[in-house]
Formats: structure tokens, sequence, C-alpha cells
């Protein structure tokens, strides 16, 4: 991390009577809530240092369990009522319908303001929330002619069972290392060495099933290519242009061959009339943490686009003091990732023509160039969500990981909001907890630094 502080504010975040933050008693008593639309499961913690609460928080992801979430927790402990959900895919990423999402969210928003009489609601995005948040408020704000067009690989619908219109917009969005998308997840961390021919589904005993043997000029495990799998890997910048664009090309032509299977549907042509699996070896796993994915900027840290700012960011310490500097990430290497690329159980998209086109494809001339990813042929994309909302945001990203710079373009380059705020809180891996052996450590106070921020930039827009 770069040492030099262009400027500090003093901020001492770590005391609660600071931003006069209430006494963090328990939440006793979280309640499982039934009945909610669409077979959504939530549970409501209603903070028992605050019995009249009137701003309420949602936590949800895209198929994570995030009814226990950190958030729940702490966010009720200081004053706000939060209903932690799970959407209807939970744990089941070959389920997935994208678009059907906003739903599952607006169950929710529904519940606060009418049921629980709550005046203001924020989405919490955390990771995957990050898109399914902004997903639903786009959609709210805008209706369903946001989630239409040609250039979507996946439509929603304005009437019927399945509509998306008349959502109740929520009143803001805290973004916790939110990611950009699962389709721009899946493109970069799909290993592009997968040759043409061995690149088609191909099951059954009497299918062509022989190993994978890749293209060693693409390859992203290979030591001639600058990976060490025993510490920091260093790839030429000449491999890096050759990667990310073969990536691109990989993801596209499995985009043209699941739009061909849908079209043969549509038309009675297909084996099945409503959907089929797709199975992508070496396409980055179908978990919902990302499997094991063939990131190159996983073992080599030093890749620009996801290791460090491109201007002096604001920047929460350890001791609480907010600083404005050049960041760089403090994550250690990790080529994990691509030695378990190979592997069926972690490196392969295991999905169907619905959940790969709506949820883990988009189109892109190159993985990395921002500026070459068509971010709004998804609907499950943030960039594209962020330039149709209009509500308060504070996007935070942690500083032991690799999603702060797409926070930081979020910030300066996609968002239409007004009102938007951007910090990474030093030293904190994804899940909001503290890197033991980061550089620059220890980072022991940065949990309940990073709460206290966000319950006070909520309170101060919205109250408690």
């Amino acid at each position: 991390m770069t040492t030099k502080t262009v400027a500090s504010v003093a901020l001492t975040l770590g005391f609660a009577s600071a931003f006069g933050i209430p006494q963090a008693f328990g939440q006793s008593h979280p309640e499982y809530i039934t009945g909610l639309a669409h077979g959504v499961k939530a549970v409501l913690y209603r903070p028992d240092s605050n019995p009249t609460p009137h701003v309420g928080v949602i936590v949800i992801h895209r198929t994570s369990n995030y009814l226990n979430h950190a958030a729940c927790t702490q966010l009720s402990q200081r004053g706000l009522m939060v209903l932690c959900m799970n959407s209807r895919f939970d744990n089941n990423e070959a389920l997935v319908n994208w678009e059907l999402i906003a739903q599952d969210v607006g169950a929710g928003v529904s519940y606060l303001k009418n049921t629980q009489h709550i005046n203001k609601v924020v989405l919490f995005g955390h990771s995957g929330g990050g898109p399914t948040t902004s997903y639903y408020q786009a959609v709210a704000e805008k209706g369903p002619s946001y989630c239409q067009g040609k250039n979507k690989l996946s439509v929603c619908a304005s009437s019927g069972p399945n509509s998306v219109a008349g959502l109740i917009p929520a009143d803001g969005i805290v973004f916790a290392d939110a990611h950009a998308g699962n389709g721009v997840n899946a493109l970069q961390g799909m290993n592009p060495s997968v040759k043409d021919r061995e690149d088609q589904e191909t099951v059954g005993v009497e299918a062509d099933n022989d190993p994978i043997k890749p293209d060693p000029k693409l390859d992203p495990s290979s030591p001639a290519n600058g990976f060490n799998p025993n510490g920091q890997s260093t790839y030429s910048k000449d491999f890096q242009k050759k990667y990310t664009k073969a990536q691109a090309e990989r993801m596209n032509d499995w985009i043209n061959q699941a739009l061909h299977i849908r079209e043969e549907m549509a038309e009675g042509r297909w084996r099945f009339p409503d959907d089929d699996s797709i199975i992508i070896a070496r396409g980055s796993g179908s978990q919902a943490g990302g499997g094991s994915g063939a990131n190159i900027y996983k073992p080599d840290t030093t890749i620009p686009t996801q290791c460090c700012t491109v201007q002096p960011e604001r920047v929460l310490t350890n001791d609480g003091i907010v600083v404005v500097q050049m960041y760089q990430s403090v994550r250690l290497p990790d080529p994990t990732g691509v030695m378990g690329n190979v592997n069926f159980d972690d490196g392969t998209k295991n999905l169907t023509v619905t959940s790969f086109l709506s949820a883990n494809a988009i189109r892109a001339k190159d993985s990395l160039d921002r500026n070459q990813i068509d971010w709004c042929s998804s609907n499950n994309s943030t960039p594209c969500a962020l330039q149709n909302i209009s509500v308060p945001l504070l996007i935070t990203g942690m500083g032991a990981y690799y999603f702060f710079p797409d926070g930081e373009q979020y910030y300066l380059k996609y968002a239409a909001s007004l009102d938007k705020e951007f910090i990474i809180a030093a030293g904190l891996v994804h899940g909001i907890t503290p890197c033991g052996n980061c550089p620059g450590g220890p980072y022991n106070n940065q949990v309940t630094n990073y709460w206290n921020y966000v319950f006070n930039w909520i309170r101060v827009r919205f109250g408690t």
C-alpha cells in the first residue's frame, strides 16, 4: 500500500460516541418470516435498542444463504431493522432465472414498507448482492424497459406472473465489495486455453471425452507464461493481452451456442422444449463464490485493473482515521484457482441455457478492459444498473481483495446518483473480516470501524 498520505480526515470511527452510535445491544429475537411471495426465505432482526425503528435494511444475494449475514446483527445492534433474505434460487446456480430476482427483492421492500411500516428502506449489496440490489433498483426506478431490448441476452417481462412492473424503489444502497456481475466474473475466470474441438458439451459413455490438452500459449498454469505455484506469478503484458482477448472470444462462442439452442427450442427443433444443460469445462465453477477460476489477477497481484486505484481515494484505516491516498491491494497471490480450474467439481460451469444466458454471460471483446465489455448486454451487471439509479449510494471496497477497483469505477464512471461516496476499508478481505497475514496490519479494529461507518452513513441520510 502506498504510504504517502495526500490528506487525512480525523474521523475516529472506533468509538461509538464519535458518531452518536447507540450502544450495541444484542438482537435477541430474530424472527423467521413466512408467507413472503415467490417462496423467498427471510429472517427479521428487530433492534433491541430501538423499539420503533424508521429505517430498514434488506440484505440479499443471488444464491448464497444470507439469513445470518454479518450485516443482520451488526446493523440491528446499531438500531436499524434488518430483513435478511434468500432468493428463490438459494444454493442452486442452475435454477437461476436472473430477471425474476427483482420480484424477490421487491417482496422484501414491500414487506418492510407495508407490513412493518418502515419509512426508509436501504438495500445492502455484498458481493453478488451488488448486481442483485442494483438490478432491482434500476428496474424499480425505470420500469421493465430497463431490462428489455434487442441487445439483452435475456429479458424481463412487463406482464403476467413473471412481470417486474410496479416495484417499489428503495431509498438508498450500500455496496459492500460488490462485484460487477456474474457474467463478467465468469468471463474473467474462463480458461481460454481449452481448444475449439474440446469446447463443446460432450457427455455420455460413447462421447469424445478425452483429457483436455490446453493450448500452451494460453495456459495460465504454465511457468513458461509466468505462473508460479508457490508465490507471485508474473504474466507478461503480451500474454495478458492475448489471454484476456481469448477469454472474450471463448465467452462469445458459448453465448452463440446457447442462443442457438434457445432458438431451436423455441422452434420445436430441440430435444427439450423448455431448457437444457450447459457444461463449460474450465469455466470457473458454479458456486456462489465463483469456484476455481482461471483469473490471472489472482496469482499475479500486479495486474493494474484489479490491484490498484487510479487516483487517490478515501481509505478507512485500522486506527479509525480516513486518509486520502493511492491504494494498492494488500492481498497475497493465490495460485489455487488456476490449479483447481482443471477439475469438474470446482472449475466447471454446470448450468442451464437459462441460468447461463440470464446470469452468467456477458458480451465483450476483452475481459479486463472495461471499455470493451458490453455491460448492458446482461441484466446481471452492476455498471449498467448504476447508470439508471438516482438514490444515494455508499460504495465500499475491501482493501485485501480485488473488487475495490471495480468499486472505484462505479463511483468515477458509472453511478448516475448525485449523492455517492466511495471508500476502501484497509486490510479487510471479501467476507468483511480482517486479513491476518497481509502487509500493513494488524487490522484488528477494522470490522468495528467498517460497520460504524456504514451505520453512520445511513443515519446521516435517513435517521434510524
